[in-house]
């Protein structure tokens, strides 16, 4: 009877796993697809440069032997990332209804014109302040005024706490600017990684439940899986440099213990399509544009999406570079193909 109960809940385990936790199967949409760019001369000198840094951090953190220690020090890095940016906009504080945000304002801007930005860093660390490149970036390129959601993480909280800080920052700048009430002429949505997550999932969101929807949307090297079944998870790890180390460690793991994994560590089904904008509905969505590269292991993702979004006559285009690393347009801000990247965004910016 023991026997016959435990091999009951096995199976109870692997169903809830396969059927419920891990999504629907998407290799149908796995063929390639996408505008290529080369790599560009100066890029392995910056690449090396910054891993040295990224290297360094890593050895700190797990020379702190805590969990909560190394936290602190990865976020502390991340908070730093534009300690050197030198420009004339103005960054502010501000809340949007309870959500903390900042604004990047380049000057002569129009703030009927916004761009809501959602930073990068795995749901654990990343902010604003140290996404300040991107935000100011964003700002000129635009011509808008940047609001920078520093939306609520993990661990501390679980992952709805980011997708309702994001849409509450949503709903509330459709309405405000950095001076108050004013009316909105022109919205992109964007963001990085983690990021390049939120705006997607807005995509789709504000389409089904909200009034007004983005113009355009810009996700850099995005996460759209959270259940990480795209091939590249496993095919791209010894060659993701900023990823491979931390994410290659869970995608060892079989399938269905990834499944149940994610469910503790979110705190909600990651294969719920407001975690996993993938497997939304993504048809009817505003003009797109993602950027990813041929080394990153989430590469299969942005693939899936695409495809996906295209099958459905949404307008979502993918431009993959070569041989960079996750996120390079941060990283790597000002060299190389970092530059061409952003030089593609303010041509996709320009047509729509």
């Amino acid at each position: 009877m023991m026997l016959i109960t435990i091999l009951s809940l096995v199976i109870l385990w692997w169903l809830i796993a396969t059927f419920v936790l891990s999504g629907p199967d998407l290799s149908r949409f796995d063929t390639p697809v996408g505008e290529h760019f080369d790599k560009h001369a100066d890029d392995e000198k910056y690449t090396e440069k910054f891993l040295q840094i990224v290297h360094g951090v890593r050895a700190t953190t797990s020379a702190s032997r805590s969990l909560k220690k190394g936290i602190a020090i990865v976020r502390d890095f991340a908070d730093n990332l534009s300690s050197e940016l030198e420009t004339d906009t103005v960054f502010t504080a501000d809340s949007a209804n309870g959500v903390s945000i900042e604004w990047a304002v380049a000057r002569g801007v129009s703030t009927k014109r916004r761009v809501l930005f959602l930073h990068g860093g795995a749901f654990l660390f990343g902010s604003a302040k140290g996404h300040r490149n991107f935000s100011d970036r964003l700002s000129k390129l635009a011509n808008a005024a940047v609001c920078s959601v520093n939306y609520r993480m993990l661990p501390e909280h679980g992952r709805m706490k980011s997708i309702a800080d994001a849409q509450v920052a949503y709903n509330w700048l459709l309405e405000y600017g950095p001076d108050g009430k004013q009316d909105l002429e022109f919205l992109l949505v964007s963001g990085d990684s983690a990021g390049g997550n939120l705006a997607l999932m807005l995509s789709s969101w504000s389409k089904e439940n909200i009034a007004r929807r983005p113009d355009v949307v810009v996700a850099f090297s995005p996460s759209t899986d959270m259940t990480l079944s795209s091939p590249t998870i496993k095919s791209n790890q010894a060659t993701d440099k900023m990823l491979g180390e931390g994410l290659g460690l869970l995608s060892k793991f079989p399938a269905p213990f990834r499944a149940w994994i994610g469910l503790f560590s979110l705190r909600m089904n990651p294969a719920n399509k407001l975690a996993s904008p993938v497997f939304g509905d993504l048809s009817d969505l505003p003009p797109t544009l993602i950027q990813a590269s041929s080394n990153e292991m989430l590469l299969g993702e942005s693939i899936r999406y695409t495809n996906r979004a295209n099958a459905a006559g949404s307008d979502v285009k993918l431009q993959v570079w070569k041989d960079q690393m996750h996120d390079w347009h941060l990283f790597n801000m000002g060299h190389g193909s970092a530059e061409t990247a952003w030089q593609e965004v303010k041509f996709f910016l320009d047509s729509v």
